[in-house]
């Protein structure tokens, strides 16, 4: 795959589904399908708290890899999720709709981030200030030119 990158770390909120939601988005179990058609594996890395909730979205979408209540950008098993998809730090890229948590831990880990714009705007208060904070560091990140 392009990058090299063999594995992919998704957020759940935000990126997947609604905040808090039980059901994908539109077009995300098929994405899913079609990254792991193309030999890259999945796993879910959420802040969520709810394990059955993010167990039971994992299997929705056919991935046997989660963590649950991650703490990111804090880099709580990350080795560990690496290690069961026998994947480098350096072939993962993590997805999310966060700077503070999912880019930020990118980083820390020594991974790829792709930062994807949030679709439900119905966010916990916590959340909606750290979109406004995130707003200045928008500008700082390098996006690629896509074709």
């Amino acid at each position: 795959m392009r990058h090299g990158i063999k594995a992919v770390l998704l957020d759940i909120d935000n990126t997947l589904t609604q905040h808090n939601g039980t059901e994908p988005y539109d077009g995300v179990r098929e994405w899913v399908d079609s990254i792991k058609s193309a030999g890259v594996k999945a796993a879910i890395i959420s802040n969520a708290k709810d394990e059955q909730r993010v167990r039971i979205f994992s299997k929705k979408l056919g991935i046997d890899n989660y963590i649950w209540d991650a703490k990111k950008p804090f880099t709580k098993g990350f080795r560990q999720l690496i290690k069961d998809l026998g994947v480098d730090k350096s072939e993962v890229a993590v997805i999310g709709d966060q700077i503070f948590t999912d880019v930020l831990y990118a980083s820390y880990v020594g991974a790829m981030s792709i930062l994807v714009n949030p679709k439900d705007k119905k966010e916990p208060l916590s959340i909606r200030i750290k979109r406004v904070l995130e707003i200045p560091f928008r500008g700082l990140i390098n996006f690629e030119n896509r074709k």
